[in-house]
């Protein structure tokens, strides 16, 4: 009687076993869950316009999908996709490592750094800086101007490779010492005065590192760290809301500014720190291992809704 209840006993465990780890594997028959950005998501710009599908970067009705994700940030689609199996998005490419979901090649080549420098990686877009066109401080002026310049020497380009960003430190860039010397105001005592800082949240990690190193270099001067997408980079700082509570004295945007229509920013004023790739990213348990542009828009424009048309 003791065996076969033993029996039993394993027969049971090993069926529910079995039940477990199929309701666990993935299914290709499975409805795709698309997520994207919003539409002040620089990531979302980078992304629709790679693939071919720009007039979605600000349109939602482009995007002919039952029911769409949108997120707001690159955090937020983490999440999203960790607890979707079925699920697909994009994401900075920063922002994968650590993540635990499943990055894919895109048109047939990895998501690498190296890839990214030669160029064989294709679906990339820059970070970018924007600065006010005039301060009401003459000494956060002479700060900012200073900030600038270590954006341009060997111990910053190392700390945005290190952030993730993608970009090349050579030998003959200056370092810090060689040019602090033409900005005297990084001598001086600013333990009193805060830099606003705002923008992507792409670049959020690398604007803080970057931050906190120049602090030291400066007087102990203080940041504030606000960041809620690339849209806030050039309103909070030139825009609408440069004089509001939440202004920026330096922002950052994951696309290219739109000088010719809603951001028509000073000459002299913005510019670019580094490369970011952007990636494909999936449920760990999902068996996609490639994407192709084509099968990109004919997923967010309803063509393809089922995973077995894609892998």
């Amino acid at each position: 009687m003791k065996k076969i209840l033993k029996f039993s006993c394993l027969l049971f465990v090993a069926f529910f076993g079995l039940v477990g780890c199929s309701n666990n594997a993935f299914n290709p028959e499975a409805e795709i869950k698309l997520y994207t950005r919003d539409t002040t998501s620089g990531t979302r710009d980078g992304f629709f316009t790679g693939i071919g599908l720009s007039e979605a970067k600000e349109d939602n009705s482009i995007l002919k999908v039952e029911g769409l994700g949108t997120v707001e940030s690159n955090g937020d689609m983490i999440n999203s996709i960790k607890n979707d199996k079925y699920g697909i998005g994009y994401i900075s490419m920063s922002s994968l490592e650590g993540s635990n979901l499943k990055g894919l090649s895109y048109e047939g080549v990895a998501p690498t750094e190296e890839n990214v420098l030669n160029k064989s990686y294709t679906l990339t877009r820059n970070f970018n800086y924007i600065v006010r066109s005039n301060y009401d401080n003459a000494e956060k002026e002479q700060i900012i101007e200073a900030f600038l310049a270590y954006l341009t020497t060997q111990e910053a380009k190392s700390t945005m490779q290190s952030e993730g960003g993608i970009l090349d430190v050579k030998a003959s860039d200056p370092t810090w010492d060689s040019i602090k010397g033409n900005y005297p105001i990084v001598t001086l005592d600013h333990s009193d005065i805060t830099i606003h800082f705002g923008g992507s949240t792409s670049v959020s990690k690398m604007a803080q590192a970057l931050a906190s190193e120049f602090s030291s270099l400066c007087g102990n001067v203080n940041f504030s760290h606000n960041y809620y997408g690339s849209g806030d980079a050039y309103k909070k700082t030139q825009g609408d809301d440069k004089d509001s509570t939440g202004y920026l004295d330096m922002a950052f945007a994951s696309r290219e500014f739109k000088l010719d229509s809603s951001e028509p920013a000073e000459d002299g004023t913005y510019g670019n720190l580094c490369i970011d790739a952007i990636v494909v990213v999936v449920n760990a348990l999902n068996t996609c291992k490639d994407i192709h542009k084509d099968q990109l828009v004919k997923m967010y424009t309803g063509v393809y809704t089922k995973w077995n048309e894609v892998i």
